[in-house]
């Protein structure tokens, strides 16, 4: 688990740019009013922080204002000489809603802007824009998505996630609180894939469940969809699934989700050609026809993949009318994916004191072949769960009536509760609404932002040993035995405003974390007003992965008692159980405590027949059953009490080898003590210390003079078109007389003279000589002057096209 190493970053604090950024009001309000927190019902998600590398993006009201992190810290007041900046806002002026969630695509070309129920996306600057000396940055292309639709029904936006196999990170999710999810494949220059929507789904539709648009029905709260995420991993159909969280902690999944424009790896496709090929091949009696068919339709799409696949490797280079990408396969109207849920809790996950409270968001990350799914509610719980078995891709037909997979007898997905965290947020009302923040560094880390700080968990310690578990070739149930006595998730507090006065407590409307070199591994969390951030020590993040101790003053997580799972029941008592001085310490089995049956069995013989225990035995078919018990019973007592036996000399045999290992180990490390002990240790591992703070002084130094005084890197084709540009300028504003401005100016002057003197002469009607220049002379002069002032203009408009048409080319670069 990382270590808070500052609470506080020198050059986000008051006065700095970066604090700017987060607390400084906008220029312009919104142009349609927002209600007031009193008027509220329920607060929605926030996540008004973005970043793309080190540019970090911030929506304070209607504006996205952006910033360089790497030139927020060189040019900190205290070190840089040029001082204060000022931060960047994107030239957006049709934007007139307020921002509550920034989203950017995987390849950083789009971001969505979102608010209480508008969407609108832009294509950002490039990279590097952000440290120009021009205050407001245009952007190539601002779209309002879907007006007509989230602007009129007024739906409130839960989440919008970016595909992840969209063609240039160009496909967005929607998901509404009505239970509506609509997919736009956007296209730049086609104004329709802004408006209109690729795909639209209906939950109650796929569910079956009626959708009533006035009035109160059961199940209503139930099916209210909260957050969404896609599948993590190359493993099945995983990239396709969208993981989709109702109020009252169901998880559902529709998959496959296609856009209508994507792209895999060869690799991943064949892998889930070879997964359905093995899956129709162990296909036995006790199949069901649904099962069949499912089947038979994922070999159908996939191979209508890969032909397609195959198509763009062979015609992708040769022509320019090739495909450059796959599309959705199977354009069929009659049929779409099936709503696969609701999932089905094995163990059920623990309830914690508290009434009202519902879930928020939901993540969703790969180990190994297993899938972990992380659920939060308001009130600070956090469920994580494991997904043994991969979701397969079933489609619905429309034609029928449609149902939630497993209310016909199929079996609903199953996953399995590892552990309940309590996070300890101190805070279960209804405007709290934490969200999930992923670290840049490890998918096993997640932080959560909520109205009184910003906590974190880490998985490392279980998840490190579930990979080596799943890795080895173990018997059935050593799994879940391995599991139960894992280590628990590690649990912090990295911003905690609980122990702030109550009329000061700014609640966290997002934050990101980033790492890199020249800013650290580092934290930036909004309020309202301000900014917060905490720093982490990377030396003790490192050295605490490995350990399992809970830091003291966080949340405890609790841990469900049993891992239940058909897959992975308990072995049965008779197998032979390996020890390890890592378990728990020994207590002496029951069996040495328990008393016998023989007894027991004994009272019952005398009650049956009194004859068969105080009479001498005599040989009869009632007398040997009677013996034959007493005999089996003593087998069993007999047979557990050696095994209890064994089990004790096992371990102390193991703790005698130990305790010799332990022995070996204190004498070697005594003469290694002892050894440094003669060596002069402390003062050269001082001298290293100095010497490394020098070396990084001197090394943060020249990074701060790269970033401050050097200029942003350009291409070639970028260096020809400046130095195309300063050459027209100079040719049409420079000065001398080759200049096409000063050309024209001399040119316009001479015909002005000339003009009065052909307009006198034509309304006199003189055909005479004038000046000794005869008047067919004059207009021979005056056609030629014409032309030329004609052929420079064109000049001149040629020359501003071509140097607009640079300017668009620049922009598209």
């Amino acid at each position: 688990m990382t270590t808070i190493a500052s609470d506080s970053i020198p050059w986000l604090a008051k006065p700095s740019t970066g604090y700017d950024l987060f607390s400084r009001p906008p220029e312009r309000s919104a142009a349609r009013p927002q209600p007031s927190s009193d008027d509220e019902a329920e607060a929605g998600p926030k996540r008004i922080i973005a970043h793309r590398g080190t540019e970090i993006f911030v929506g304070k009201g209607n504006e996205v204002r952006c910033a360089d992190l790497q030139d927020l810290k060189a040019r900190q007041p205290t070190s840089a000489q040029e001082g204060y900046r000022q931060f960047k806002t994107l030239d957006l002026p049709a934007l007139n809603f307020d921002i509550h969630q920034l989203e950017i695509c995987k390849d950083g070309l789009f971001l969505a802007i979102i608010g209480d129920a508008e969407l609108a996306v832009c294509v950002l600057p490039a990279e590097g824009s952000s440290r120009m000396d021009n205050p407001k940055l245009r952007v190539p292309a601002f779209h309002v998505v879907g007006e007509n639709v989230h602007v009129r029904e007024g739906s409130r936006i839960v989440r919008a996630v970016w595909h992840p196999l969209g063609v240039e990170g160009a496909s967005l999710v929607v998901l509404t609180n009505d239970g509506m999810i609509r997919t736009y494949d956007f296209t730049i220059g086609r104004e329709a894939s802004f408006n209109i929507a690729d795909q639209t789904f209906d939950i109650y539709d796929l569910s079956g469940q009626p959708r009533h648009t006035r009035g109160f029905y059961a199940g209503q709260g139930d099916m209210e969809p909260m957050s969404c995420c896609f599948g993590e991993g190359r493993q099945g159909w995983r990239p396709f699934s969208l993981y989709i969280l109702m109020r009252g902690g169901d998880i559902y999944a529709l998959t496959p989700l296609v856009p209508s424009r994507w792209r895999a790896s060869r690799e991943y496709l064949q892998n889930l050609s070879l997964d359905i090929t093995a899956d129709l091949e162990s296909l036995d009696d006790n199949t069901t026809m649904r099962e069949r068919l499912a089947l038979r339709q994922q070999m159908k799409w996939i191979n209508h993949v890969l032909n397609q696949e195959k198509n763009l490797a062979t015609f992708g280079s040769t022509s320019n009318k090739a495909p450059t990408c796959l599309t959705r396969p199977g354009e069929d109207k009659a049929s779409s994916p099936l709503l696969q849920g609701p999932f089905l809790f094995k163990p059920v996950p623990l309830e914690f004191p508290g009434k009202g409270y519902h879930a928020c968001d939901i993540f969703h990350v790969e180990a190994g072949a297993l899938g972990v799914i992380g659920v939060l509610y308001s009130n600070g719980k956090v469920d994580i769960c494991l997904e043994f078995e991969l979701l397969g891709a079933k489609w619905a037909d429309k034609k029928k009536k449609p149902r939630i997979e497993g209310t016909e007898g199929a079996d609903l997905p199953i996953i399995a509760t590892y552990e309940s965290i309590n996070l300890d947020i101190g805070d279960d009302s209804a405007s709290n609404w934490p969200v999930f923040v992923a670290d840049p560094r490890n998918e096993q880390v997640w932080y959560v932002n909520h109205n009184s700080g910003v906590a974190s968990f880490s998985m490392k310690a279980w998840l490190s040993r579930l990979a080596a578990v799943i890795d080895d070739d173990e018997e059935d149930g050593f799994m879940a035995r391995s599991l139960e006595s894992s280590p628990q998730s590690i649990v912090r507090k990295v911003i905690d405003h609980g122990k702030r006065p109550a009329g000061k407590i700014d609640p966290i409307i997002g934050s990101v974390v980033v790492y890199e070199a020249y800013l650290g591994y580092i934290l930036v969390a909004a309020t309202p007003n301000s900014v917060e951030s905490a720093e982490f020590d990377e030396v003790l993040a490192r050295a605490s992965s490995n350990t399992t101790s809970q830091p003291v003053g966080t949340a405890e997580p609790k841990r469900n008692v049993v891992l239940q799972s058909a897959s992975y029941a308990p072995t049965p008592p008779t197998v032979e159980k390996k020890t390890s001085i890592l378990s728990p310490p020994y207590t002496p089995s029951l069996e040495f405590r328990r008393p016998s049956a023989l007894p027991i069995l004994l009272q019952q013989g005398v009650a049956h027949n009194s004859r068969l225990v105080r009479a001498p035995i005599m040989f009869s078919t009632e007398s040997n059953e009677f013996l034959r018990m007493a005999r089996d019973t003593l087998k069993v007592e007999y047979d557990r009490i050696m095994e209890a036996a064994q089990e004790m000399y096992d371990r102390a045999a193991m703790q005698r080898i130990e305790y010799r290992k332990q022995l070996e180990t204190i004498c070697k490390a005594s003469e290694n003590l002892d050894k440094l002990r003669g060596k002069d240790v402390r003062d050269r591992l001082e001298k290293y210390l100095k010497k490394q703070d020098e070396l990084q002084t001197r090394a943060d130094e020249v990074l701060k003079m790269m970033i401050v005084k050097g200029k942003m890197g350009l291409s070639d084709a970028e260096k020809g078109w400046f130095k195309e540009i300063v050459k027209i300028e100079e040719r049409i504003e420079g000065d001398g007389r080759i200049s096409l401005g000063v050309r024209k100016e001399a040119i316009g002057k001479m015909l002005e003279m000339l003009m009065p003197m052909v307009e006198g002469g034509k309304r006199k009607g003189l055909v005479v000589e004038r000046d000794g220049v005869p008047e067919e002379v004059r207009m021979v002069k005056l056609k030629q002057l014409e032309d030329l002032l004609e052929r420079e203009g064109h000049l001149v408009n040629s020359t501003k096209k071509k140097l607009e048409n640079l300017s668009i080319q620049m922009e598209q670069v």
